[in-house]
């Protein structure tokens, strides 16, 4: 057999380390695509298991969503709370809802694997679902459908009826604030677990008031909850974004503390607010859930707003309004 030449050699070789890059190309792919079919086996296989755990709580569920002083309830306890105004408007609303609804939202949450999707301490998953429990599609369709658009934004908006007029009135002083109407957004359940950190920062510009419900369990730490902030040389968001701030410039004021049932409401204004769970915190399995939506203006009443902007002001308010 007559010896190859040279470049002859170079280029076989070349081509062989092409044919072994498609190969382990190919090898990442399939790897990735059996990582995902094993996660939605497991997904599918604890979402059936859930199913008939809680098919036993279905006519318990059905009579709670059934009651009719859930709305005045609600009502009740969003209008009783403290309006504070340091260091930015906000309410924390305790026993916001009857307990048996607060109880039912607790067994309806969906199962661990359902989580997976993201990494750690990204987890989220967007209300209504498209995959979980019967019990659990039905309890927060319900608070999602009924509940929040219903009775607890509209009592919210109540609440905050004052600084969100003061708050409109300072970008778009030429319209009536009466004239603004709300809408809620479905929300989102987050799980976060040791190690979770989120800096100081203010929420999406456009998502005037931020709600979040601590799905707190009995036996859950109730510390680790929301660090409220003032900010030094605070200044207005350039952006509908969320608005990140050095944390060098803020100055610790308080902490709402992680409870059952409870509710922090704030407007996104001014100073800022963070989170953070403790790389040691236990048990080393803590798993911690949240609800947050927002109460937003409208789409008609947004537009309407936005086309009143000044040259000057439009872009402390341009761009998506992101989530995170």
């Amino acid at each position: 057999m007559p010896f190859l030449k040279h470049n002859e050699t170079s280029s076989r070789i070349a081509a062989i380390e092409r044919q072994c890059e498609a190969i382990v190309g190919e090898l990442k792919t399939m790897n990735e695509q059996l990582a995902r079919l094993v996660l939605r086996e497991s997904q599918v296989r604890a979402v059936m298991e859930r199913d008939a755990e809680l098919d036993r709580y279905q006519s318990k569920l059905e009579d709670t969503l059934a009651k009719a002083t859930t709305s005045s309830h609600i009502e009740r306890a969003v209008r009783e709370a403290k309006l504070n105004t340091s260091p930015f408007p906000h309410a924390v609303i305790d026993a916001v809802f009857p307990d048996d609804l607060y109880a039912c939202l607790l067994r309806g949450l969906p199962p661990l694997q359902l989580f997976a999707d993201r990494p750690t301490n990204k987890q989220q998953l967007q209300v209504p679902f498209r995959l979980a429990p019967a019990y659990s599609r039905r309890v927060w369709r319900y608070l999602t459908s009924v509940v929040i658009p219903e009775w607890l934004a509209p009592a919210i908006v109540t609440k905050f009826r004052e600084p969100v007029d003061d708050w409109i009135r300072v970008n778009w002083p030429e319209v009536p604030p009466e004239s603004i109407a709300f809408q809620s957004s479905d929300g989102r359940i987050l799980l976060r677990r040791r190690g979770y950190r989120i800096p100081p920062h203010r929420d999406p510009k456009w998502g005037f008031l931020t709600c979040i419900l601590y799905l707190a369990r009995a036996e859950d730490n109730e510390s680790w909850g929301t660090q409220l902030y003032t900010v030094d040389g605070d200044e207005e968001a350039r952006g509908a974004a969320p608005h990140w701030i050095d944390p060098e410039r803020c100055r610790y004021v308080g902490d709402v503390t992680f409870r059952p049932n409870r509710i922090f409401v704030f407007l996104n204004s001014v100073g800022a607010h963070g989170a953070h769970i403790p790389d040691d915190a236990q048990p080393e399995t803590l798993e911690r859930y949240i609800f947050q939506f927002r109460i937003a203006p409208t789409v008609e009443s947004m537009g309407m707003l936005k086309s009143t902007l000044t040259e000057e002001r439009r872009p402390f308010w341009a761009g998506k309004a992101a989530d995170y």
